[in-house]
């Protein structure tokens, strides 16, 4: 098992240390997951990347379904990954080639959906399993272009609390199972994210207690499938329970997604642990890499990462 530590090509080796292989070494971090972007990546990252989390877009199936907003072509590939199906199929194969000169050992893919017009309500139209199946045909299309129908690297794919791919427990999993095309995938399964999904979630102690009851329900197969981990904690129980929604009401789309940015946010927390009981959660999943994904809120995340690394073995 490895540990690792998010950061992102939008900032430089150097803001995280001034000898960044020594600093890792001493913290004792196996290197980075990087966060990649729709172009090429800089070099001086390769000798750290041990993984990438490839650029997620929140509402890809409303230019899937011939429904894409109105926007800049900047903001068309962040938040649809393109204006058709056409377009997005290029700009999925477009970011996987991109992170490939890495040779990371996985690319983590969000698997889920979001309409932009209800990032601020409590209650999403998206179904799950629609969301899951289209996200399937999407994937299967364009790793199709690859040699032999497989990426050129590890496809896992993260849960997250909007529509899609949740880990409460194995039915999304098992949509996936059965209509991926392509054998080199897996799932990344995202602490915070999965708290996010659950009632009751006030303490840091209430998600560490609710996620290993959803563990208690993983059969043994999706429990293997699971390579990687995004380890931090969300308690955005109250919250999520009481805020008053936001609802578009017309103009320009991108406006709305910035004013539901700080709501967003306050769900998802991504804390350090620091209740040593957090160790249980890897070690009933056993995943080959663990990364924790700790922005840092203000201070540098690697404080946040040494806290939490502290209480692990």
């Amino acid at each position: 098992m490895k540990h690792l530590i998010s950061y992102s090509v939008y900032q430089e080796p150097t803001d995280l240390s001034a000898d960044l292989e020594n600093r890792l070494r001493e913290i004792r971090c196996d290197g980075i997951e990087l966060l990649t972007s729709h172009m090429p990546v800089d070099p001086c990252w390769k000798q750290y990347a041990v993984s990438v989390h490839l650029p997620f877009a929140s509402d890809w199936m409303a230019a899937w379904n011939g429904e894409p907003y109105e926007m800049s072509d900047l903001h068309t590939k962040y938040y649809m990954y393109g204006r058709d199906r056409e377009d997005i199929l290029k700009t999925v194969r477009n970011i996987i080639d991109l992170a490939a000169p890495l040779k990371p050992a996985h690319g983590v893919m969000h698997a889920c959906n979001i309409s932009l017009r209800e990032l601020g309500r409590h209650n999403y139209s998206g179904s799950c399993s629609e969301v899951i199946t289209t996200f399937c045909e999407m994937m299967n299309e364009a790793v199709s272009a690859y040699p032999g129908g497989e990426p050129p690297f590890k496809l896992v794919f993260e849960n997250l609390w909007w529509p899609g791919l949740r880990l409460q427990n194995d039915s999304e999993y098992r949509i996936m199972e059965k209509h991926l095309e392509f054998s080199n995938w897996g799932i990344c399964l995202d602490t915070g994210h999965l708290m996010n999904t659950l009632p009751g979630i006030y303490t840091e102690q209430d998600g560490i207690s609710a996620l290993l009851k959803v563990f208690d329900g993983y059969p043994e197969d999706l429990i293997d499938r699971i390579s990687a981990m995004h380890f931090h904690y969300s308690a955005s129980g109250k919250y999520r329970e009481t805020f008053e929604e936001q609802e578009y009401e017309g103009g320009p789309i991108t406006d709305f997604i910035a004013k539901t940015y700080s709501h967003i946010t306050t769900i998802d927390q991504h804390l350090p642990f620091s209740d040593p009981a957090c160790g249980e959660i890897i070690d009933r999943i056993r995943p080959e890499l663990v990364i924790h994904e700790l922005p840092g809120h203000g201070h540098s995340p690697i404080d946040d990462y040494i806290q939490q690394r502290g209480l692990l073995s």
